[in-house]
């Protein structure tokens, strides 16, 4: 009887009695509703039925058929081999060319990454398609899906489980990996060997992460309803995997928690059930992983149009079905006529009880926090000399490492047009003086020249003060000590372009001789001036963590370069304003860990998201840390619960304040 009820259900039976007509009806109306509630609550993949591709596949297989020989496999297998053995030799140069998170992922990026995402799942279906008329299948539905906002193919191939091979069946669910991985392989030999920013090689770049990294991600991963799952299911001859290692989990939690016997169910798996019970756990929380991943970047996406509400409506729809849709399949489970006189009563308050000190852990049990925060060593009470004017270095009196006193000259630079400027204005001064000499003598005799005094008077003191100005500027072209202490050297500064500057370029350092003759822009570093023995710390704290941040709270530092030595200090100082200009070694361009963005008109780096500086006192008696050294510091901040970090989390990713 419940084995027709099922078939009645599923509409593979009908009665012959009278009122089906309604139930027929009641039974399309609940199909609809859950096909709409199925995309509400998934809206990052949702699929439309297209048309039946047999007929094309019949066509396209002849021009196909070659890549199935054994030939065309172990070429393909040799190319993938090569391509993986070309990235794990050369690392570290593949590594140096690849772009920061930041900018692969930017706005710029993001129109070609989602074309790239279309056309390369259009192949891979096509590849799903193709391999199953090369083993005697049929494929009759091929339609549209919405994969994360991108149009793309979808290819049913579910008739493959009419073949008698496993092997077969499996090969089917791989081939649209293997079509992905053999493409990736071809792109990241185009991709090294082609020009750096062009767009070929762009594209290449995202045909490589497209194919490689998201489908090791979700179409290789058994936890996810793709090819790794179907792969799994035919290799272990075990159809609807992961409803049947659902339906085990439970059961044994019903039996666990509430007491209820399960009835025996001959197409459940008999061995190996907590195997099935774990894979029902790890896959919904792998499921969660991936969807809050790709909810944050769509939120970051549309948070950059300021559009934050589109991607909070699309994260509260994944939670829906994240959340509410299980606890709604849990009341209807209860909702069962009996089910409740079925519970064991000690059973259940004790998993009730147990349930709730979980929850009281969870949410109000405080335990250790640390945040981990980018650095930069930078003197402690230096004084800093920049250049104030611009102008090109003409001569270097100091060395770094030398003892200077207060006014002790440091540098020399010349500005021509400055110089040009000044011989003008002195020039035009004597030129005023000597018409305002000529008027007085004039005035004596014409009251219409006494008129004009005032104006030349006024015109004379113009001229006077942006001599003075000028002069003074010059002035500041000779650089001088602003303390006695030690000549500091400041960060190095990589070699830039030569082809795009009309001025001399200069790296390094501009202590170093063979910058003599460069241009120095105003507000470049020269030095510092101050005690090498006495360094601090300077961490970018993100505007999430400035709250917990606080003096006197302990630091663990790590150094680039010194991994197995440790620094222990303590937060002396937090900024109270926000930081305006990235320090050059820590923004993600020049290697750093802090993304920012650049002004386009003044080229200054200011960090994304708002950030704060924190001090840390660091004494190095040894001189053995030089100045601009990156790293990173863990502070230890005040307890804090593990539910109040999954909210700090949420809030913080989506913009959820209360």
């Amino acid at each position: 009887q419940q084995f027709l009820g099922t078939l009645h259900r599923s509409g593979l039976v009908v009665a012959g009695v009278a009122g089906q007509g309604h139930q027929l009806r009641k039974r399309r109306d609940e199909r609809k509703r859950k096909q709409m509630l199925g995309a509400v609550s998934n809206v990052l993949c949702i699929r439309f039925k297209g048309f039946d591709p047999e007929r094309l596949l019949n066509r396209m297989y002849p021009y196909f058929r070659w890549i199935f020989s054994p030939w065309m496999m172990a070429l393909s297998c040799m190319l993938m081999l090569s391509a993986l053995t070309l990235v794990v030799v050369e690392f570290d140069v593949f590594r140096s060319k690849l772009p920061d998170f930041y900018q692969f992922f930017s706005i710029h990026n993001a129109f070609l990454l989602a074309l790239v995402l279309g056309v390369t799942k259009v192949v891979h279906e096509f590849g799903h398609g193709l391999t199953c008329k090369h083993y005697g299948g049929e494929c009759h539905e091929m339609g549209v899906m919405i994969l994360v906002l991108t149009p793309c193919l979808y290819c049913n191939v579910s008739d493959s489980w009419l073949l008698p091979s496993k092997w077969q069946r499996a090969a089917i669910g791989a081939a649209g990996i293997y079509v992905e991985v053999l493409l990736a392989s071809i792109c990241t030999f185009l991709w090294w060997f082609s020009q750096p920013g062009q767009l070929f090689n762009n594209l290449c770049l995202n045909v490589m992460f497209i194919s490689s990294v998201s489908t090791i991600i979700f179409n290789a991963n058994p936890l996810l309803r793709y090819d790794g799952y179907y792969i799994l299911s035919d290799v272990t001859e075990i159809p609807n995997l992961r409803q049947k290692a659902t339906s085990i989990l439970s059961r044994k939690l019903g039996q666990l928690c509430l007491g209820l016997e399960p009835p025996d169910d001959p197409f459940l798996p008999q061995r190996n059930q907590a195997f099935f019970a774990l894979y029902s756990v790890a896959a919904a929380l792998y499921r969660w992983v991936v969807v809050f991943s790709i909810c944050w970047f769509l939120y970051k996406l549309f948070q950059s149009y300021n559009l934050e509400i589109i991607g909070q409506c699309m994260v509260a729809a994944a939670l829906w079905g994240l959340f509410i849709v299980p606890l709604y399949k849990l009341g209807k489970f209860f909702y069962v006529p009996g089910r409740i006189d079925q519970v064991k009563k000690p059973r259940f308050y004790t998993s009730l009880g147990v349930l709730a000190a979980a929850l009281l852990l969870f949410f109000f049990l405080p335990l250790p926090h640390s945040v981990i925060c980018p650095l930069e060593i930078q003197a402690r009470d230096a004084h800093p000399v920049y250049v104030e004017v611009s102008g090109e270095l003409a001569a270097i009196d100091v060395k770094p490492g030398q003892r200077v006193t207060s006014g002790q000259p440091l540098a020399q630079l010349e500005n021509i047009d400055l110089s040009l400027e000044v011989a003008r204005l002195e020039g035009s001064v004597k030129e005023y003086e000597a018409r305002l000499k000529s008027l007085m003598q004039q005035s004596f005799r014409d009251r219409h020249v006494a008129a004009q005094l005032p104006q030349v008077q006024e015109a004379l003191k113009t001229v006077r003060d942006q001599l003075e100005q000028k002069i003074a500027d010059r002035r500041r072209l000779r650089l001088v000590a602003p303390a006695a202490g030690m000549v500091l050297p400041p960060t190095l500064t990589p070699p830039r372009d030569r082809s795009d500057e009309n001025l001399p370029p200069w790296s390094g350092t501009p202590l170093e001789p063979e910058n003599l003759g460069a241009y120095l822009e105003q507000g470049v570093l020269f030095c510092q001036v101050g005690d090498p023995t006495k360094l601090e710390a300077v961490l970018v704290v993100d505007q999430a963590d400035r709250n917990l941040i606080q003096r006197g709270q302990r630091t663990k530092i790590k150094l680039e370069g010194f991994s197995e030595t440790t620094i222990d200090g303590e937060i002396q100082e937090i900024a109270e304003s926000e930081l305006k200009v990235t320090p050059r070694r820590l923004a993600t361009p020049h290697g750093g860990e802090v993304p920012t963005k650049t002004d386009p008109k003044t080229g200054v780096e200011t960090p994304m998201s708002t950030s704060y500086q924190a001090r840390v006192p660091i004494d190095d008696p040894q001189g053995h840390y030089p100045l601009g050294l990156r790293g990173q510091a863990r502070v230890y901040t005040r307890w804090i619960s593990l539910g109040a970090r999954l909210w700090r989390l949420i809030s913080h990713t989506f913009n959820f304040q209360l």
